[in-house]
């Protein structure tokens, strides 16, 4: 009986509660404006205020329907209770998504209907004050160090600002031809834009063209350095000492390896700071000198063996653009023009390598390698020349000329280039010891075992000179060859001379050689 009992209480107690409930007139005004107070202050839950209605209208619970959950912006929860039966119609933005909370208005209600006042989204709570900085302990194991947080011995500091580029150091969208430069140092060098230069592990050198270069993206003049044990490909490359210009004693092997470009017939070698040990008896020592050898079969080298002094012993200035300086050419195999020959099968890659050997002797070396297309390039030496003077006036001088001597067996033809309106030449003797002469003469033809001869003249020369002018009249290349035996001679000094081209040759005097008695 017991469980039946219960079920009849139970429908007994949801018909009472579902009678509507009539409230008096007074408790109405009572109770209306305790609400009304107390709904500003956010202290009556969302059913006191709902459930009452205005006088003679009667207070029933809220349908489904009418519980909506309210959208809010921003990151504060909203303070209205969860949930909420607002009105039907849905709540709508009429603001900024982060400002405050706009609703559309409901629908007018009845006359003395009461219509609920939604509570403040500002918090009445009052602000809490900010926790004081806590003092930083000093740290007792670094004495008289100011205590400061993180980093031990560090301030932070600014960010160091970037420096503001002028010009991008992009490369150009188009590639640009190969472009030669020169730098302020005097040093010969190739156009690239900075990035290039970095990626071909080149030196840059100040703008290209002294930041006057015609190029929409500015390039760079990007010079190449190279040392001990470097391949280098580049036009033109300088191979140095260690640590140049500073003194080297001892080295068993500096190597550097140039691969030869396709099209490149000749190597110029500038001597322009180039000290080792000095020649004994018209030779160089094995254990002090260069070598120089090359995989092309048919190359020719005027000599492969370089020691003592090529360049001034002195510390004057040097024109390092200059082509009357100190050099040497090395002819590679000249290829048929008229036809393509195939490359044979397993030959090597052509190249030309300088090796250098230093024992006990202080020597330093800067050498300018230069490739050279033979396809009319002004540094482009005709056949068989040992060095070139590509302008119209300057200084010739033999190799080992800062010694006092030269090597023996040796034949060096020193070439100058042509000037076309030319009629004479002129050279100038400033000093000359080559072979040995009677008396300290000029000697001619066969009485000499060293000597020189002018190109154009059937006859040599040698002996000793001073301030000694030899005018000639041009025909053909022009130049000067010097020959020695294999006789060493302590006198045998080698020479130095001035060359001019003459264009108005009326009434000029050329030399005339001695006349056999």
């Amino acid at each position: 009986m017991q469980p039946l009992a219960l079920v009849f209480l139970s429908l007994y107690m949801v018909t009472v509660t579902s009678v509507p409930i009539k409230l008096p007139q007074d408790s109405y005004e009572v109770l209306s404006a305790v609400l009304e107070k107390n709904m500003k202050n956010e202290s009556l839950p969302w059913y006191v205020a709902q459930n009452f209605s205005s006088p003679g209208q009667t207070a029933a619970a809220p349908s489904p329907n009418d519980y909506q959950y309210p959208s809010y912006a921003g990151n504060s929860e909203p303070s209205i209770p969860f949930p909420s039966p607002i009105s039907t119609y849905p709540p709508t933005l009429q603001g900024s998504p982060y400002s405050s909370y706009y609703y559309r208005q409901p629908p007018s209600l009845a006359a003395g209907q009461f219509q609920p006042v939604m509570p403040a989204r500002t918090s009445t709570s009052p602000p809490q004050p900010a926790e004081p900085p806590r003092p930083v302990q000093p740290n007792p194991s670094k004495p008289n160090k100011a205590p400061v947080p993180g980093i031990p011995n560090k301030k932070d500091g600014p960010p160091p600002a970037s420096p503001r580029l002028l010009f991008p150091l992009s490369s150009p969208p188009v590639p640009l031809p190969a472009e030669e430069c020169l730098t302020a140092d005097g040093e010969v060098g190739e156009c690239l834009s900075a990035h290039d230069c970095g990626q071909t592990n080149g030196q840059m050198s100040g703008l290209c063209h002294q930041g006057m270069d015609h190029s929409a993206y500015p390039r760079v003049c990007c010079t190449y350095t190279s040392e001990c044990g470097y391949s280098t490909s580049k036009t033109v490359s300088y191979f140095r000492s260690p640590a140049w210009p500073q003194l080297v004693t001892n080295h068993s092997d500096c190597s550097l390896e140039v691969d030869i470009n396709p099209g490149v017939c000749q190597v110029r070698l500038d001597f322009l700071d180039f000290h080792l040990d000095g020649m004994t008896e018209g030779s160089c020592s094995p254990s002090n000198q260069m070598v120089i050898n090359s995989t092309i079969k048919h190359a020719y080298f005027p000599t492969n063996t370089l020691c003592g002094n090529l360049s001034p012993t002195t510390a004057e200035l040097v024109d390092y653009l200059r082509t009357d300086l100190p050099h040497l050419y090395l002819h590679l195999e000249d290829l048929p023009a008229d036809r393509k020959v195939p490359k044979l099968p397993n030959s090597p890659t052509p190249s030309v390598s300088l090796n250098v050997k230093v024992t006990n002797h202080p020597s330093k070396w800067n050498i300018r390698v230069t490739q050279i297309q033979c396809d009319g390039a002004p540094l482009q030496a005709p056949g068989g020349c040992s060095q070139y003077y590509n302008s119209f006036s300057g200084t010739m001088t033999s190799l080992n000329y800062h010694d006092n001597q030269y090597m023996t067996n040796m034949d060096m033809a020193a070439c100058v280039r042509l000037d076309q309106r030319a009629c004479a030449i002129a050279y100038t003797i400033d000093s000359m010891s080559v072979g040995a002469s009677k008396g300290n003469k000029l000697g001619y033809g066969l009485t000499c075992g060293d000597y020189i001869s002018f190109s154009g003249e059937k006859t040599g020369m040698c002996g000793t000179a001073l301030a000694r002018e030899v005018v000639l009249p041009v025909r053909g290349v022009q130049g000067v060859t010097m020959h020695s035996d294999s006789v060493f001679s302590k006198s045998e000094a080698g020479f130095k001379m001035q060359y001019r081209y003459i264009r108005d040759c009326q009434g000029l005097q050329y030399f005339r050689y001695p006349q056999p008695k």
